[in-house]
Parts: C-alpha cells; sequence; structure tokens
C-alpha cells in the first residue's frame, strides 16, 4: 500500500492553523514578559531603598540628592553615594568625588553600567550617553570628553523647577522631600540632609524615589540627572522633552516608586493630584491611608 503524503491545500490548512495558534499565544507570552520586567523594576527600586535606608542607618540622614558648593567636586548623584550599600564597594572607591563627574579621572567609572539602575522594561538606548549631550538644570551642557551609563531612577526632592512641575511649586513650595541639593537659601530656610525626624508625614508616606524614562546618567546630580521635578501625575503621556525632568515608565499604565521604609508600590496616571503631591512632601502632615490608592 502506497502512503498518501500532504496535499497542498492540508499543507495550507496546517500553516494557518499553526499561525493562528501563535497569535492566540502571543500576547500571553507579551503580557508574561511584561509582568516580569515590571517585578524585575520594583526589585531594583527595594534594592535602591535599602540601600538609602543603610546609608542612614549609618549617618543618621538620607543622602543629599546631589553635591553643591565652592570648588569642585560638585554635580554628583545620590546614586552615586549609595554605591557601596549597593555591593559596589570598588566602584565608589575608584570614583573621586572632589573632581566634577565628567572629568577624566572618573571616565571609566562614571561609564560603567549598574544594571540595577537600569528598568528592562525601558526601550531606550542604554549606551553611555557623551557629556556633551548632559543637559544641566539652568539649560547649560556638560563639557565634552567622557560619557555617562544611564539611568532610570531618580529621588524625590519635592519641588518643581521647570514648566512641568510649576503647579506642585505653587501649591506645595520647593524643597519639600526627602533628598535635595543641601546649603542653598530657601523661603523654608536652608537644605539640608534629611533625618528620619525630619519626615513628619511618616516614613511609609513619603516618596523617597522613582522611575524616570530618562535620567541621562546615574552619576548625575540634579532634577536633569537624578532627581525628577514633580510633575502633576506620576505618570505623564510619553514626551520625549519630559523624559529626562519627570516621573514616567514604558510599564503599561504604571509607574514603580520606592517609599522612605524601603516599600515598593505601582502608582497609575489617574491617582488623585492631592494624593500625589501628598506623598511628595514629607511634612505637609496630609494623612494618605491605603484606600487613597
Amino acid at each position: 500500500m502506497r502512503r498518501r503524503g500532504f496535499t497542498l491545500i492540508e499543507l495550507l490548512v496546517v500553516v494557518v492553523i499553526i499561525g493562528i495558534v501563535i497569535a492566540l499565544l502571543m500576547p500571553a507570552v507579551q503580557f508574561s514578559r511584561a509582568s516580569a520586567w515590571r517585578v524585575q523594576c520594583m526589585n531594583n527600586l527595594r534594592q535602591i531603598g535599602l540601600a538609602a535606608n543603610a546609608y542612614l542607618a549609618e549617618r543618621n540622614v538620607f543622602p543629599m540628592s546631589s553635591t553643591a558648593g565652592a570648588g569642585r567636586g560638585v554635580g554628583h548623584s545620590w546614586l552615586a553615594m549609595i554605591l557601596p550599600e549597593l555591593d559596589q564597594r570598588p566602584l565608589f572607591n575608584a570614583y573621586n568625588f572632589r573632581l566634577e563627574n565628567h572629568a577624566p579621572a572618573n571616565r571609566t567609572v562614571v561609564g560603567t553600567t549598574i544594571s540595577t539602575y537600569l528598568c528592562p522594561s525601558n526601550p531606550l538606548s542604554t549606551a553611555p550617553l557623551a557629556s556633551g549631550r548632559i543637559i544641566r538644570a539652568d539649560g547649560s551642557a556638560y563639557p565634552d570628553g567622557s560619557a555617562f551609563a544611564r539611568n532610570h531612577y531618580a529621588a524625590n526632592w519635592g519641588g518643581g523647577l521647570s514648566a512641568a512641575g510649576q503647579d506642585f511649586a505653587r501649591e506645595k513650595g520647593n524643597y519639600r522631600g526627602v533628598m535635595m541639593t543641601v546649603r542653598l537659601v530657601t523661603p523654608r530656610g536652608p537644605t539640608f540632609c534629611v533625618r528620619p525626624q525630619d519626615i513628619r508625614d511618616g516614613l511609609s508616606g513619603t516618596l523617597l524615589a522613582g522611575e524616570k524614562r530618562d535620567g541621562q546618567g546615574w552619576s548625575v546630580g540634579g532634577y536633569g540627572g537624578a532627581d525628577f521635578d514633580a510633575a502633576p501625575a506620576p505618570l505623564a503621556a510619553d514626551v520625549p522633552a519630559l523624559r529626562t525632568l519627570i516621573t514616567g515608565s514604558f510599564h503599561s499604565a504604571v509607574a514603580n516608586f520606592v517609599y522612605c521604609d524601603g516599600s515598593v508600590r505601582g502608582l497609575k496616571p489617574t491617582l488623585n493630584p492631592k494624593v500625589w503631591y501628598a506623598i511628595l512632601t514629607r511634612d505637609g502632615r496630609e494623612p494618605v491611608g491605603n484606600d487613597n490608592y
């Protein structure tokens, strides 16, 4: 008896069925991958929160968001300061904080990619960004000659300097967060490194840091780098001009944040602005319960 092979029609039917099965499975695969990436992102923030709290336990203050002062060695970020607490002691030891982050002596260090500072859902290039393309808070650019490894997380300094943050500034003022450039004279007095007792709204009710679509570089201090400006919502539509300034993510309708107590929560763009502003301020005495989310 001769064995009959597949006819062309039967082969086409099989191909169509396989195609349908793949089409049905793809959304599930994509959803599973997106969920895994979000979990990894939350784990990154959890590690950052633990590192910041280890820094706090040793010094009784949270790190300043950015180094400032007369002379050299300004503009280093809080993410650079917590490197030892993230098991990055050799990198920290190689970092010369007495020089600017873009100085030739720091070129290798600041160009080193740290996976904990990168969200796996972020599709933007993770290639080091040339120092001449780094934009400071005042709009000026860094000198050429170096390059900065990227970051996707930024500190809550509790203020609004850009146009996107002006509503918060009118409502709450500036320097209301938990990490900020210190020794600046403000209407509330000189800025300082924040202690636990300064966070009168409670560690569990005050944001420490959150996602940012483009932090320009983990060693870059300021709201154009490892800080974020307080926009009216935790997750705004993706606008390239705002990627370096305000919080945002490439997850589906949620951005992740770590609180001062180390807990991590995803916040939606529909969060009540009053609640959002309340958790950005350390001492506004605005009660926020779980039912407010």
